[in-house]
């Protein structure tokens, strides 16, 4: 470990020990959804599918978010008349998928500012999802979810800013349930179960499609495509599109949270000039529609995370529902 690392870690540890001796307690269950390393495990897409998925099981799901790059600190209730530099990308894109989210720097103020303002009861069967949760130790979590990107793993194993760690390894046991994401990871998995780690199941990438301006899908044929987005595995975005039997002339790779400018989609356009369709996340999008003059060959790839039912029965065993 280099003097980078070390400090890093100093501070981390400083911070984790402070947050633990003043963790509060929201009076309803929270289920933790997290991850090691930078972005790109699919923590949102996750985190999507198992607030549905609680909703089928009679549980009132209420998503707790920062709202990473939002300027509004909240506490508020996420609506789709924000904007994502208002709210952050990832709380609008959960909002638009009909779920409850609120967005507040402080996750346990954000969970009282809910229960007074959604007039939340007992009988309502809440369950509070804390978005991005591994490292926020201020808020006690009944469930500890832990995302492991089956695809790249830990990297290089180094914490940052040397590598892709937000944590130490170690912590791994802290998690209550895991999740190789993405793509099955035999290796991984048993590496896993060495350390002792029992409750480790994947969650496939699903593809729901590609669809338009106007939301509506689109039948891929080979079309001749230029893609870009802001995400935290480009990579993993590519591979998507080339599964979709479409074919990538041209990309481009920006920072993960990018926020647009209209100088930025003139340059986008131009690179694509020669495209059949110009194609990039459907949390880019968000960002996009609406904000920017675009042409209607502006197009996103919508993915989701598959949670196997002994997944949901593993998680959701511990609380009540109707």
């Amino acid at each position: 470990m280099n003097i980078l690392e070390k400090l890093y870690l100093f501070f981390y540890q400083r911070q984790k020990k402070k947050a633990l001796l003043n963790q509060k307690k929201l009076p309803f269950p929270v289920i933790s959804v997290g991850n090691l390393t930078l972005g790109g495990t699919g923590k949102t897409p996750f985190t999507i599918a198992l607030a549905k998925e609680a909703k089928k099981k009679g549980f009132y799901p209420i998503i707790l978010s920062r709202g990473y790059g939002g300027k509004l600190k909240g506490p508020l209730i996420v609506n789709t008349e924000y904007k994502a530099e208002d709210v952050g990308d990832e709380p609008l894109m959960m909002c638009f998928e009909g779920l409850t989210v609120i967005k507040s720097i402080d996750r346990y103020i954000g969970g009282l500012f809910a229960i007074e303002n959604l007039g939340i009861k007992e009988s309502d069967n809440p369950i509070f999802i804390l978005d991005d949760g591994f490292q926020h130790r201020k808020l006690y979590r009944d469930i500890n979810i832990l995302l492991i990107d089956g695809i790249k793993g830990f990297g290089n194993k180094k914490l940052l800013p040397v590598g892709p760690l937000r944590s130490p390894l170690e912590e791994i046991r802290e998690a209550d349930i895991i999740f190789i994401t993405k793509e099955k990871n035999v290796e991984l998995t048993t590496k896993l179960m060495n350390l002792g780690i029992n409750s480790i199941y994947s969650a496939p990438l699903e593809i729901k499609g590609l669809f338009d301006i106007n939301n509506k899908k689109i039948e891929p044929k080979g079309q001749e495509i230029f893609a870009f987005a802001g995400v935290g595995n480009f990579e993993s975005f590519l591979k998507t599109l080339k599964l979709l039997n479409l074919n990538i002339v041209g990309h481009r790779k920006f920072i993960d949270h990018k926020k647009y400018t209209e100088l930025t989609i003139r340059k986008i356009i131009k690179d694509g000039k020669n495209s059949d369709l110009i194609v990039t996340t459907k949390k880019d999008f968000i960002k996009i529609a609406g904000n920017f003059e675009i042409d209607d060959r502006f197009c996103y790839v919508d993915i989701s995370l598959s949670i196997q039912k002994e997944a949901l029965a593993d998680i959701f065993s511990k609380f009540k529902s109707e």
